[in-house]
């Protein structure tokens, strides 16, 4: 099987996977939603089940786009192969950063010719870093890094309901909206929207042709 190919059954089986291991998270969110009892019926167990739904849910998005970031690395290491070897990673260097170096330098590929913009791969792989490495023990979003954050302050991948609270509070007080970073979450939407970006992003580089053959 080709990389393309297998970078496609990967982005499929991912898909699925979510679409699969969303449905029971669901369920239990419409179950036990607050907003759906009087605070008479509301039981301290209903809302617990229901931050336990909505937390396995958050994990489930995170677990998903993260496996996108992986397809996204292994298909370019595929691609590279050992050619790779010969560009030592920088400091602040990313992987992703690492292997778009080597193919404008080694073939035809131009970002300007992306059908997918750097952006918002990059989106991906940095809240990769991010659920990896979040220091909270106990929690279900975590939020940008600072790296993350001075990259690219606004992403398809922050709190909707955050940020809108931050708006109202800033309309409120008639003051600036706090550009901090903020919590991230994978909705099935943006999720969807990842996946079908890194099939176009790596079909493209497929298209691409090499200066010089490449060893595997």
């Amino acid at each position: 099987m080709g990389s393309l190919a297998a970078l496609k059954n990967q982005l499929a089986f991912i898909r699925s996977f979510y679409l699969t291991a969303s449905t029971p998270f669901e369920g239990l969110l419409r179950k036990h939603n607050p907003l759906n009892a009087s605070s008479e019926d509301l039981q301290p167990y209903e809302e617990e089940r229901w931050q336990e739904a909505q937390k396995g849910f958050e994990v489930l998005g995170q677990c998903s786009l993260s496996l996108v970031s992986k397809a996204i690395q292994d298909y370019l290491r595929e691609v590279a192969g050992s050619g790779i070897n010969h560009f030592r990673k920088k400091a602040k260097e990313s992987w992703f950063d690492r292997y778009c170096c080597f193919l404008e330098e080694n073939t035809s590929f131009r970002w300007v010719d992306s059908p997918v913009a750097r952006d918002l791969l990059e989106q991906i792989n940095l809240c990769r870093n991010d659920f990896q490495h979040d220091p909270e023990i106990d929690g279900s979003q975590p939020q940008k890094d600072l790296r993350h954050f001075e990259k690219h302050p606004q992403s398809r991948f922050d709190d909707p309901l955050e940020q809108a609270v931050k708006l109202a509070f800033a309309k409120v007080t008639g003051e600036e909206p706090r550009n901090t970073p903020g919590s991230l979450t994978v909705t099935r939407v943006e999720l969807f929207k990842a996946i079908s970006d890194a099939g176009t992003f790596c079909e493209y580089v497929e298209t691409q042709t090499f200066s010089k053959p490449q060893q595997s």
